[in-house]
């Protein structure tokens, strides 16, 4: 999921079946209208992360914790973000990353408490 969440026409994959069909009745004008008492988390790696855009909102009384601290953050671009289909992609990303950390990391937001 990218740009095209919430898809209604055919379940992604790795999607929760009876999710899905709930996803499908809480959309209105192409926006998923989150439920009163409930939150729509994302991981903390969107490529890498499963989250609410796959099984669901959370209940407020599932919540046991909260951020802290943002103790890297780093910027990226749609190629960046492009699926890596293979391991010799993810390699090249990960590489990628290691050699040019100081360009990528987001100075502004690294060791940010949270407020």
């Amino acid at each position: 999921f990218r740009d095209e969440f919430p898809r209604l026409d055919i379940p992604a994959t790795g999607l929760e079946g009876d999710w899905w069909l709930q996803m499908r009745k809480l959309v209105e004008d192409g926006e998923l209208i989150v439920p009163a008492g409930h939150y729509f988390v994302l991981g903390d790696n969107r490529d890498e992360s499963s989250d609410s855009r796959y099984w669901g909102f959370v209940p407020r009384e599932n919540i046991i914790g909260r951020p802290l601290l943002i103790y890297w953050s780093m910027r990226s671009t749609a190629e960046d973000r492009a699926d890596s289909t293979t391991p010799g992609d993810k390699l090249f990303r990960f590489a990628y990353a290691v050699t040019h950390l100081f360009q990528i990391t987001r100075w502004d937001r690294t060791f940010r408490v949270v407020r």
